[in-house]
């Protein structure tokens, strides 16, 4: 664990045990705890008023007063420092985002703070807050992620496209480019957009292509392809789009020669299991040919 945030949560009586007895057999607790009780018990000292004016009077020099004016500044120097570093240290150990990321070709899965568990499938990041998660329930997603939610759990997935809020849910949700796919698989979900609310249960899936909502049928899987059987599900899908998935799919360089019809949108799956059989059906579905040149894949629509 980073020392700031160690120091931090000592200082909050936050450690657990294990994370207590390690810093406590640290070579400098010693020190850090002799500045704590120093520095909870400092007061400043009181001044003896009749005597300084008989030394006044007198005409004393008062040699010893400097020496003891540059000792309290010391103390409360050291004291601020100490005061400010911790501050900061606890800002930055509340201010960090966890961040997941899915590398293209991948997939990795991670549980949120109330034991969520999210999937995020390739070319994805999710971030969220774990200090405080009970009062900021807040993840941002840029790609797409399933989530199975702790019962009784709530929390908002927040993508450029719109947010979607859930209560002990199965749910998946892709926000690619100008699209936005959300399907339900368990409980209930609720989906805001620019264009209003609407909230899905079991079975029903919703899209929008920008602003344009798209018609999709129910969903009759209990977990999306990619996650069960590595194949991507498209409706009305653009073919650049379906382009774009393949290669994160396969970690691969999709280029295209000529102009992709567009032939009202890709539907259907593939598989990303192989990608020769994966460009085999999709090529077949427009007439296009490919050729492969190490990890850059050649379309030809001409």
């Amino acid at each position: 664990m980073n020392e700031d945030v160690t120091l931090a949560k000592w200082l909050n009586n936050e450690l657990s045990g294990k994370e207590l007895a390690d810093f406590e057999a640290s070579p400098e607790f010693a020190t850090y705890n002799k500045i704590k009780q120093y520095s909870a018990g400092m007061l400043a000292p009181e001044a003896n008023m009749e005597r300084v004016y008989a030394k006044i009077k007198e005409g004393t020099k008062q040699q010893h007063k400097p020496k003891v004016r540059q000792l309290n500044t010391w103390i409360t120097r050291v004291a601020a420092v100490i005061v400010i570093a911790l501050g900061l240290s606890f800002y930055f150990y509340a201010a960090r985002i966890t961040t997941h990321n899915a590398t293209a070709g991948n997939k990795t899965t991670f549980n949120l703070p109330d034991a969520s568990v999210v999937v995020l499938n390739a070319g994805s990041t999710a971030d969220y807050k774990a200090f405080n998660w009970q009062n900021n329930r807040r993840l941002e997603l840029n790609g797409e992620a399933y989530f199975t939610a702790a019962k009784g759990k709530t929390f908002d997935v927040v993508t450029p496209l719109g947010t979607v809020t859930v209560v002990g849910t199965r749910f998946d949700v892709k926000a690619r480019k100008n699209r936005l796919d959300v399907t339900c698989y368990e409980g209930k979900v609720k989906v805001t957009t620019p264009g209003g609310t609407t909230t899905l249960t079991a079975g029903q899936r919703i899209a929008f292509d920008g602003t344009n909502p798209i018609s999709l049928p129910a969903e009759v899987k209990t977990e999306p392809g990619w996650v069960l059987h590595r194949e991507v599900d498209f409706v009305a899908e653009r073919p650049e789009n379906v382009l774009a998935e393949l290669e994160r799919q396969f970690n691969v360089k999709i280029t295209v020669k000529g102009t992709l019809p567009y032939k009202g949108g890709y539907s259907g799956t593939l598989p990303v299991k192989n990608l020769e059989t994966t460009l085999d059906m999709f090529s077949l579905s427009y007439g296009l040919t490919y050729k492969k040149q190490g990890n850059q894949i050649i379309l030809s629509a001409e």
